[in-house]
């Protein structure tokens, strides 16, 4: 009985993770893409660029409505709907030679992905608590942190013009993998409320509700800024790595995966120090450390310092995400546990609009340098570590 019970639990697990990857796989696997689709629609790159900045702006949109909708009807109905929108838009992104329609077609994937990213986060602020809640993040974490190990690989070697759209029927494939484990494996969490009626008054009331409580807004906060020092690094990298330091399109695509290794190392980690150390002290020493290496960047690329020893640093840096962003977002569904779709909604939302408005930034920004990037990866820490310092939060 205990292993077929553990059996359940790992599948659970598996597919809780896939579900969670889809954000990072949409955006992740075609980033080598992006010259080659540039050329195929007859468009500036950074054109292709604004396709991840709608993309995040869709899953930033979508979880302010499905992460209630779900506390009102349930988790599972919402999530299957959304898969199913999911899979039809990336099949239609293989088909269409239409850049709008293709710009169209990636904000309504957004949407639709936006469930997995709320449902997910929920269901495990459904199922378990505190310090097992911060574990089962972790164990998210380390299994999402397979996507940004493999699309980029997939993605160098799919970066060609006969060849770039099979990287959105990788997409199909993976979300209709979801599909299956929603339909089969999961477990309903959260029961629908009983009237099953979802009113624009109730969403706003949720909203108000978590926004009350200082200790969720703070570590939302805190999560959604770190969240954002990730996606400017995703969407700048391309340029950088394969304009200024020359990088082809598979070395890009290696070096992008390595660096995901260090966030699945950090996530390890963290299940261990779970056992000795409290979540915000695990976390604050993670956004020091973030604090540090960041200097360390930008002093590195003022002196025109040597790449190796840059990417060592970023390396770094994006390592410690594997400690701060599953420790934060069990703390945010700890808070307040009978809103936890709302709280996962919320959070989600500030989350992908905050990387859409830096990911915006940076386009206005482009100099042609590195320092965009890196000068916004360190703002996101220093602002993050000084939301985590505010007086409403225990250390």
């Amino acid at each position: 009985i205990t292993k077929k019970i553990n059996a359940k639990l790992l599948l659970i697990t598996v597919t809780l993770g896939i579900l969670t990857a889809i954000g990072s796989i949409s955006i992740d696997i075609y980033l080598p893409a992006f010259g080659v689709m540039a050329n195929y629609f007859k468009v500036p790159i950074v054109r292709i660029e604004s396709t991840v900045t709608l993309f995040l702006f869709g899953m930033s949109f979508g979880q302010l409505f499905i992460g209630p909708m779900s506390d009102v009807w349930g988790r599972k109905t919402p999530l299957r709907v959304g898969l199913a929108v999911y899979v039809l838009c990336s099949i239609c992104c293989v088909i269409t030679s239409s850049f709008l329609v293709f710009l169209t077609l990636r904000f309504i994937q957004g949407l639709a992905g936006s469930a997995c990213q709320v449902i997910c986060r929920a269901l495990v602020g459904d199922i378990y608590k505190d310090k097992n809640a911060a574990h089962v993040f972790t164990i998210l974490q380390i299994v999402m942190g397979v996507s940004p190990i493999l699309s980029p690989i997939a993605g160098g070697m799919l970066a060609e013009a006969s060849t770039w759209k099979y990287l959105f029927l990788i997409m199909a494939v993976v979300s209709g993998a979801g599909l299956i484990g929603c339909l089969t494996i999961l477990p309903a969490g959260k029961p629908p409320a009983t009237d099953k009626k979802f009113y624009l008054p109730v969403i706003f009331k949720n909203y108000i509700y978590c926004v009350k409580h200082p200790a969720f807004i703070n570590y939302a906060v805190v999560r959604a800024i770190s969240n954002s020092a990730a996606f400017s690094f995703i969407t700048a990298s391309p340029f950088i790595f394969t304009q200024i330091y020359a990088l082809s399109k598979k070395q890009f695509g290696f070096v992008f995966s390595g660096l995901a290794v260090g966030i699945i190392a950090a996530g390890i980690l963290n299940t261990k120090l779970l056992k000795y150390f409290g979540v915000q002290k695990i976390t604050k020493s993670a956004m020091t450390c973030q604090l540090v290496t960041g200097l360390m960047m930008i002093i590195v690329l003022y002196f025109n310092g040597p790449f190796s020893v840059l990417l060592v640093l970023i390396f770094i840096f994006l390592s410690m995400l594997g400690l701060i962003l599953p420790n934060t977002t069990s703390l945010y569904i700890g808070a307040i546990p009978s809103f936890s779709g709302s709280a996962s909604a919320l959070v989600g939302a500030v989350s992908y609009l905050s990387a859409f408005l830096i990911t915006s930034i940076l386009s206005v920004l482009y100099n042609g340098t590195a320092y965009p990037m890196i000068l916004m990866m360190y703002f996101c820490a220093v602002v993050a570590y000084l939301c985590l310092q505010h007086k409403n939060l225990a250390t």
